[in-house]
């Protein structure tokens, strides 16, 4: 038993001992600075030589022979493939720190001298100077690992930038009032010709390529007692054109209430309920049912801060009225917003 344990000691260190001896000599060359002090730019190439160190790299030095003429930034393979050639290292670690207003940007590439292409290029952000150690810290997980991880982070390498709020894209807001008529087809709306529509749209255009209109509550259409409410409607659509006239192409779906009078059965025909049911209310049904549009339209004067929509839909609502003959329509509108 003692043996055998011996022999998994033995092991063990062997692995460990071949370890050390296949770890490639890395060289970590001074980052070119980009309106970055000069000392913080030595911090953070020391930090990372010493994240790599703890990693198991085998760091190599490079004192210059002449401290008169230190060893240049580097930021570019060439140079990189040179130093290291110098130096006798198997990997060099190079790239540059640069400002940007409050932000701080590393760009790190790792090059194995048998490779032309490096191995490892990764670009890192950090909103603080005080940051710059955690993002060391994860550049030096992504070389060992050998593959990019700006977007990961761990719970020593995660940045303060990390925990704000994130941006969000913003969109083109406008509030308009649109109107047009509702044109029955196929003897819908319990026969009705035309239906007046009158609505308050909410418009939101955003990646100059879409458009997302909304109308919530305020909307409606009526002729006579037939009268259709909008509780809620979402339509979705693709512009075509940034210029003043950007034509669109779209659908959506809504909830509706409807009241549809039910159609006269004929000339001087008195419905049976007239003389017999008290509530009689000219035989109509009302519904809150789901409705669908598809439709194309324009959008005129675009780059304005006033802008007018055209469009044409055919609009259709998910309930049985009249009989049968249901409800919906071509619908046609137009509309100004600001």
């Amino acid at each position: 038993m003692r043996g055998r344990f011996l022999v998994w000691v033995y092991l063990v260190a062997s692995c460990i001992g071949a370890s050390a001896v296949q770890a490639d000599p890395t060289l970590v060359l001074p980052f070119r600075s980009i309106g970055v002090d000069q000392n913080t730019v030595a911090v953070v190439g020391d930090l990372l030589q010493g994240e790599l160190e703890s990693r198991g790299a085998l760091i190599v030095s490079a004192p210059p022979a002449d401290p008169s003429s230190p060893e240049p930034a580097c930021d570019d393979i060439e140079c990189a493939g040179g130093a290291a050639e110098r130096y006798g290292a198997s990997v060099v670690v190079y790239g540059s720190l640069s400002r940007l207003g409050d932000k701080f940007i590393l760009r790190v590439r790792a090059l194995r001298t048998d490779e032309a292409t490096p191995y490892y290029a990764d670009q890192l952000t950090a909103a603080f100077e005080e940051d710059l150690d955690a993002v060391a810290r994860r550049a030096a997980e992504g070389i060992a690992a050998g593959r990019a991880n700006a977007n990961q982070a761990s719970l020593k390498t995660i940045t303060a930038e990390e925990l704000l709020e994130p941006r969000r894209r913003s969109s083109r807001s406008s509030v308009g009032l649109r109107a047009g008529f509702l044109f029955p087809d196929q003897n819908s709306y319990g026969g009705a010709d035309r239906l007046t529509n009158l609505r308050l749209v909410i418009k939101h255009e955003f990646n100059e390529k879409f458009l997302v209109e909304t109308t919530p509550l305020v909307g409606m259409a009526w002729r006579g007692e037939t009268v259709e409410w909008t509780i809620f409607d979402l339509f979705l659509a693709r512009t075509f054109g940034v210029g003043d006239f950007s034509p669109f192409l779209g659908a959506g779906l809504g909830v509706h209430t409807l009241h549809v009078e039910t159609q006269s059965p004929g000339w001087g025909v008195v419905p049976y309920d007239y003389y017999y049911n008290p509530t009689y209310n000219g035989g109509g049904q009302t519904e809150t049912t789901l409705t669908a549009d598809v439709g194309l339209g324009l959008v005129a004067m675009r780059t304005y801060n006033v802008t007018m929509v055209f469009d044409v839909r055919y609009h259709y609502v998910f309930a049985d009225f009249n009989n049968g003959l249901g409800a919906h329509g071509l619908f046609a509108s137009f509309g100004i917003s600001r």
